[in-house]
């Protein structure tokens, strides 16, 4: 009987939500073509229980029609040859599709290397896998030292041998310095991102890491220098980690390393049960936290709302019986417990419906109940050493053998620019809080106000000043919003999302500051350079700078590298500049150029009232009053309050965010009373056109129906005007301290101005 040989493609289909299985079939048979698919699509049919096909979480239901196949004729793979530089140059033969090529090990001929012809899934066609050296030999023998592996580059091809070759060294040393121990982990972190990470090789740089801690000279150690190093690796590989089945667990002398295969989630606990010192670490997984253990975490059911649907996503816990990884430099803070930790990959947990629980146990009995602190490890503290941060967590219950962690986050205005990069203790943090959303809440509704006041009435908005104050106004309201709604934003879980929301926040506080900048510009010109100034399209060149320059310091920094913004730390619900060098530059340079800028102008405009000082005929009292209005509202329209930055340190850090805080979250709100409510021109303009009663600060003069009154109130409001364009000037004001000392008379109109030599200017007011 005449044999035939075939491959079928098997397709199977539930239409209402466009789910498809595809498989490639290969069988040998003296049947037809047809005949056999058909043979093959009843098969498969009639061993799927009830037409349902069920794995894990997954039921799939199947109808006979909804089973497509079709003959695939897929070729041979042709012979092809792959150079080696670390294992030499193989040559591969013609293959039938779906069987093994294998040729002799060129340093050992006692082992093959082997190289799979497999069908692809997309094309039907034949195509060579990526060739197998495992049983191989390198063509050169690895260093005996550990220093010598510092110029050895790790691919693929060598991570296996390297790898095992180094935990042989370690094992066979007395204690590491310093510099191996540096020269171990930079290589074990480039085997973790090689692109196939068996668990074999996950479970050998485990116990690498185990070795190097265990290795570690007391008089040398230095592990907090490569302490993020090592926790990433683990991270890293337990994510990228090959395996078959839903769940994978690796243990080595204490440490612990279990992955879950997540695409619907009811509830997961990951604990170490036994060992003594956490040696010998035994773990489960279930369904709901067992009783008495060394260490858990849960994480609840209202995890699956962040999980994407359809998205096979991987849920890794760790856990480290070895605490000298978590030492810090400073050592002001000692661990009494074992370190458990969960992540999932591409996103980070957080803002749950139901809290993540966590036990841990004590190490030595708790006498002092009052003195534990929960905290989790911030990567981003020390310099980027990483350190401990108990900001936003608290102890839920806390007895002698054990304590309960439950931990959240909120953010205070002051982290925009918190030089330090350094969590505040919770309590602070609880009323930095409070005081940042009230008072970004109460400025964004004045600054509404304020740019409402000067759009509406044309005779506030003519003139230059009032042109740029409704620019900034416009800048700190978006900033105060975009500051609002960050920690909303981030609470999705999506980095797109929290990067917008990052580059949104970083765009508008440049441009606040860059609006504060244009305003001691302006004054500047109007004071310094007052006479013979004319500058076309002025407005529009300042808009030009005040949102322009911002939005090409974002898009370069955005163009350079995107992942810049994001999280602040993994329990954070806060969206920032995560990379310190990025946030200094950027930020930190940007403020200190305007600040500093505008300090100078402070200090000009401050000489400028004090010359006038001998001019004025009022009392000492109002004279006072006067300056003392007039530095406050420079102070706020300039932003010196965001000087309060530079303090921020050491024992008086508290305090100085505290006035960081209620100064600029409130900046809106008093640019509001200083160039709304106590400006004259502006409760005119209220008193005029709104029906506001009382609320409008009754009249202006007193007994203005006298005949005569006007004229005086009206030279008086003049004299006023002068003064006034010193903290609010305009290009075409021309009063300085000089021009006001040959002041000649003062019409009846207050717009109209003679001077002694017979000169005639005019004044906006």
């Amino acid at each position: 009987m005449e044999q035939r040989e075939g491959q079928a493609m098997a397709t199977i289909s539930h239409v209402p939500y466009s789910c498809a299985c595809q498989a490639i079939i290969k069988a040998t048979s003296s049947l037809e073509p047809m005949e056999l698919i058909n043979k093959i699509r009843n098969k498969i049919y009639g061993n799927l229980t009830h037409g349902n096909f069920i794995q894990d979480d997954l039921i799939l239901l199947v109808k006979s029609d909804h089973i497509v196949m079709k003959k695939l004729d897929p070729g041979m793979c042709k012979p092809a040859e792959t150079p080696s530089n670390y294992k030499g140059t193989y040559k591969w033969l013609l293959t039938n599709p779906t069987e093994t090529a294998q040729t002799r090990c060129i340093k050992n001929e006692d082992g093959n290397a082997t190289r799979i012809c497999s069908i692809s899934i997309e094309t039907g066609k034949s195509q060579w896998e990526k060739p197998r050296f495992k049983q191989c030999k390198l063509l050169q023998k690895l260093p005996d030292k550990i220093v010598d592996f510092a110029n050895i580059t790790i691919n693929d091809e060598n991570a296996d041998d390297v790898a095992e070759h180094i935990l042989k060294l370690i094992n066979e040393s007395p204690p590491l310095d310093e510099e191996e121990t540096r020269i171990i982990v930079s290589k074990v972190d480039e085997i973790s991102k090689c692109d196939e990470i068996s668990m074999n090789i996950t479970q050998i740089m485990l116990q690498i890491i185990s070795a190097v801690l265990e290795k570690q000279n007391d008089s040398t150690s230095n592990l907090h220098q490569v302490s993020n190093t090592i926790l990433r690796i683990i991270e890293r590989a337990g994510h990228k980690m090959e395996f078959s089945g839903r769940t994978a667990n690796i243990t080595v002398s204490r440490l612990a390393l279990a992955v879950l295969r997540a695409r619907s989630f009811e509830g997961m606990a990951f604990s170490i049960h036994s060992c003594e010192d956490g040696t010998s670490p035994e773990i489960y997984l279930g369904a709901v936290p067992p009783g008495r253990v060394l260490t858990s975490i849960y994480l609840p059911k209202s995890l699956r709302e962040k999980i994407p649907l359809n998205n096979l996503q991987t849920i890794l816990f760790n856990f480290f019986g070895q605490t000298s990884l978590f030492k810090t430099k400073d050592g002001t803070k000692t661990l009494t417990s074992y370190v458990v930790s969960a992540s999932i990959s591409d996103m980070s947990i957080q803002n749950l419906a139901d809290p993540v629980v966590i036990t841990l146990q004590h190490t030595e009995g708790n006498l002092n109940y009052h003195q534990l602190h929960c905290a989790f490890w911030d990567f981003e503290t020390n310099n980027g050493l990483g350190g401990w941060n108990s900001s936003g967590c608290k102890v839920k219950k806390t007895t002698v053998n054990y304590t309960i962690c439950l931990c959240d986050h909120l953010t205070h205005f002051g982290v925009l620019m918190d030089l330090a990069r350094s969590a505040v203790d919770p309590v602070n943090e609880q009323i930095l809080v409070v005081i940042t959303y009230t008072g970004c809440g109460i400025s964004s509704i004045f600054l509404g106000i304020a740019m409402v006041t000067y759009i509406a009435f044309y005779k506030l908005r003519k003139d230059y000043p009032s042109k740029i104050l409704i620019n900034l106004c416009t800048a700190l309201l978006m900033l105060n919003l975009a500051f609002l709604i960050n920690s909303w934003f981030s609470s999705f879980q999506n980095v797109s999302l929290c990067v917008t929301a990052a580059v949104a926040l970083h765009y508008f506080l440049l441009v606040s500051l860059t609006w504060m900048g244009l305003e001691a510009v302006h004054m500047y010109f109007a004071l310094v350079k007052v006479f013979n100034i004319y500058i076309t399209n002025y407005i529009l060149k300042f808009c030009l700078v005040g949102w322009g320059l911002p939005a090409i310091t974002v898009a370069v920094i955005l163009s350079v590298r995107k992942d810049i913004y994001g999280t602040l730390s993994p329990t954070t619900l806060f969206c920032w500049i995560k990379d310190d060098s990025t946030f200094y530059a950027s930020v930190v340079a940007y403020f200190c150029l305007i600040f500093f800028v505008n300090l100078s102008m402070f200090c000009t405009v401050l000489a400028q009232l004090n010359s006038m000082k001998s001019q004025r005929q009022k009392t000492r009292r109002k004279m006072i009053l006067r300056d003392l209005k007039g530095t406050l509202s420079l102070t706020f329209l300039l932003g010196l309050t965001w000087g309060f930055a530079f303090f921020a340190w050491g024992p008086v850090r508290i305090f100085f965010l505290y006035l960081f805080a209620i100064c600029n979250t409130l900046q809106g709100f008093l640019i509001f009373v200083f160039y709304c409510v106590m400006k004259d021109s502006v409760r005119e303009q209220w008193r005029l056109h709104l029906p506001c009663g009382w609320l409008c600060l009754g009249n202006f003069s007193d007994g203005s129906s006298k005949p005569g009154a006007n004229v005086g109130y009206k030279k008086e409001r003049m004299k006023k005007t002068f003064e006034h364009k010193l903290l609010t000037p305009s290009l075409k004001s021309t009063a300085t301290s000089s021009t006001f000392k040959s002041l000649g008379s003062v019409k009846d109109t207050p717009s109209e101005i003679s001077f002694s030599n017979g000169e005639k200017r005019r004044c906006v007011v």
